[in-house]
């Protein structure tokens, strides 16, 4: 018993002696914006969920339950869902109710550009490899008067990323 008695006393005396709160601990908070890593998405939109999320990025307001409705029993008509998300995109572009950052803040802010254009569309900020290719791709393309946002757009929107969440 006197043995029991002692070891549980140095046990006791050990436990405190080691738990001691560090007094010269400093904790810091960095503030960073928050955009997922999405890069491993892998569930398929719905039809109603592109479209509503296409309009929006592009339009800037949500389409109406009646557009919605309409597009989706397009969208099932057609064998093809990839022919006809890029008939719909192609359709959207062609609106002038579009809302598109002009062709001369694409070139002049190309880095802010490809940023903006992937927290918008794939809600995630560019790897450092997607923004390097994107910006030498606009610097390369920028004496091109044919090369505009809504080629980029055009191509975020059909891309396998952004048809999936």
């Amino acid at each position: 018993m006197r043995i029991f008695k002692t070891l549980l006393s140095v046990l006791f005396l050990m436990l405190f002696l080691q738990c001691t709160k560090n007094k010269n601990t400093n904790y810091e908070i960095v503030e960073t914006a928050s955009y997922g890593d999405n890069l491993n998405k892998d569930k398929d939109k719905t039809n109603i969920e592109f479209h509503s999320i296409l309009s929006t990025n592009l339009f800037q307001k949500p389409s109406s339950i009646n557009e919605l409705t309409r597009t989706d029993r397009v969208i099932q008509s057609c064998g093809d869902k990839t022919l006809i998300n890029e008939v719909i995109i192609s359709n959207y572009m062609n609106s002038n109710q579009v809302i598109l950052p002009s062709r001369r803040r694409m070139i002049d802010s190309t880095e802010r550009f490809v940023e903006e254009t992937y927290i918008r569309f794939f809600i995630r900020r560019p790897t450092q490899a997607e923004k390097t290719w994107f910006i030498n791709f606009i610097n390369a393309n920028a004496s091109n008067p044919s090369f505009r946002p809504e080629l980029v757009y055009t191509a975020f929107s059909a891309s396998d990323e952004y048809m999936f969440y």
